[in-house]
């Protein structure tokens, strides 16, 4: 045999020719029959193709020894003796490393420093249903039930989403001015997170710019890092309601935006744009030639004003507007969301966006089956009262925050609330004694006093902290009675709670 064979198998003591030739046919004829005892009566119940393939697997069999010159096998298959002991290579994929949320980050490191003497009250999650007063109505919860026992919402949808679910969306998301949408309009999502990450990507391009609110959720720019897209940030006014600085805005814009990210109602300002500021931003976006994704998760949960759809009044800027039953429908956990594309004279389209986004939907095919088929009865028939009541549920609360705000040393609010559940105050510096930033005063709030809250850094927004006011009104007092003794401790004035 030769050098080379000798490296790779292994041999056996020498043997008549005619004996190995004989002793190793057998052998190959009984292995060539046990697979297709094996494969055959499979492939044959399969079909055609699966015998085909079948057939392709046995003829690739590791050819024997001399297959190579032309010459007769002369030994069975032999097993190669690994030359060195390989090791294991596992690594982290880069990309999926580099996330970071900023609330994870400082929620986590803040994470089970409570008082042990007094039950926790969060004031930090932005969860509507995270106290039992806040509930889907009992049309939306028969929809889904009726979906799942009806037995025709079990097996995988379009990939841009049930038909019929999309079509009411696209009725829900139309507004005046603009051409009603249609189902192909509209992408359903897994939740509004999912919407805002494919509106991203399909404008994501190397060395791309995303034009950012500040203070903002601070999702945006994870899914930006995520995607490859530089954050620009333009700022809020919070001497004037929040309001966009529309001549900073302006000045940000480059070659390099893709897109400009607007949300209104706001999180975390509570805040909702009129009609007119609106107009500015939209006039702007024409005038620089950029297109707008809004998030419009907190749509119509306005209790200070009516709420515009930015659609409404963005003439011909191309829109991609997202939405979710999470808040207002008080759903998060339904994870239902969409993605709304206003395209009124087609750049969109022209740029293959829609291609584009439904190659995003082909990846996670969008919400659970039975929840999409509930989707056209739950926006039909969820009661305009109801809706009614959950706003005047917060509407109230966010009244009460400005009350017990505006008589606490050392805390300001930045501007009323007027719509979605939140708020910003401002820690006047100097007044609390041993309190440098927001940070420090989410820490000691919550070692001392057991209220979680959530610092202003998380947005973008330091010196500020952030409230949720969807908890029940007593739990709202007690929170906030334990806010202002800890204030006044710090402050040096006399406690009134």
């Amino acid at each position: 045999s030769s050098t080379p064979q000798q490296s790779i198998h292994r041999t056996s003591p020498a043997a008549p020719a005619s004996m190995v030739q004989q002793s190793e046919f057998s052998e190959k004829r009984r292995r060539v029959t046990e697979l297709v005892s094996i494969a055959l009566p499979t492939a044959v119940a399969e079909g055609p193709c699966s015998l085909k393939r079948r057939r392709l697997l046995l003829q690739a069999q590791p050819p024997a020894v001399g297959a190579a010159t032309g010459k007769d096998c002369t030994g069975p298959a032999e097993v190669p003796t690994p030359s060195k002991e390989r090791a294991w290579k596992i690594h982290q994929g880069p990309r999926a490393a580099g996330i970071r949320n900023p609330i994870r980050e400082i929620m986590d490191a803040i994470a089970g420093q409570e008082n042990p003497e007094k039950p926790l009250i969060s004031l930090a999650q932005g969860d509507p249903t995270a106290y039992p007063h806040l509930r889907p109505c009992a049309a939306m919860v028969q929809a889904a039930v009726d979906a799942l026992t009806g037995g025709e919402a079990h097996g995988y949808q379009p990939s841009q989403g049930n038909v019929k679910c999309r079509a009411a969306v696209a009725e829900l998301m139309s507004v005046e001015g603009r051409p009603a949408l249609q189902a192909g309009d509209i992408f359903m999502t897994v939740g509004c997170s999912e919407a805002l990450s494919h509106c991203i990507a399909a404008f994501a391009s190397k060395g791309s710019q995303l034009l950012v609110p500040r203070p903002g959720f601070p999702l945006y720019e994870v899914l930006c890092d995520y995607h490859g897209v530089e954050v620009v940030y333009y700022d809020l006014l919070p001497g004037q309601g929040w309001a966009i600085d529309v001549e900073n805005l302006e000045s940000l814009v480059s070659d390099r935006t893709c897109a400009l990210l607007i949300n209104n109602p706001s999180n975390p300002c509570g805040t909702v744009f009129s009609r007119e500021h609106l107009k500015q931003v939209a006039m702007m976006a024409e005038r620089t030639r950029i297109p707008v994704i809004v998030d419009e998760v907190y749509a119509d949960m306005s209790f200070k004003g009516p709420f515009t759809p930015f659609a409404a009044v963005a003439g011909q800027v191309p829109v991609l507007s997202v939405g979710a039953l999470s808040k207002r429908w008080l759903a998060p956990g339904w994870r239902v969301g969409w993605i709304a594309v206003h395209d009124t004279v087609g750049l969109l389209r022209k740029a293959a966006v829609h291609d584009t986004l439904l190659k995003l939907c082909q990846v996670s095919l969008g919400p659970p089956a039975p929840l999409q088929a509930a989707v056209p009865s739950i926006l039909q028939h969820t009661p305009a009262e109801w809706h009614a009541q959950v706003l005047a549920v917060l509407e109230e609360s966010a009244r009460s925050c400005m009350r017990r705000c505006s008589g606490i040393p050392g805390l300001e609010m930045a501007s009323e609330p007027q719509g979605a559940m939140y708020c910003m105050l401002r820690i006047e510096p100097g007044v609390l004694e041993g309190i440098e930033d927001d940070v420090a005063f989410a820490r000691l709030l919550l070692a001392e006093e057991s209220v979680a809250v959530l610092p202003g850094q998380c947005f973008g927004a330091p010196h500020f902290f952030r409230v949720v006011f969807a908890a029940p009104t007593a739990t709202l007092e007690e929170a906030w009675n334990r806010i202002e003794s800890f204030c006044r401790r710090r402050s040096g004035s006399p406690s009134s709670v």
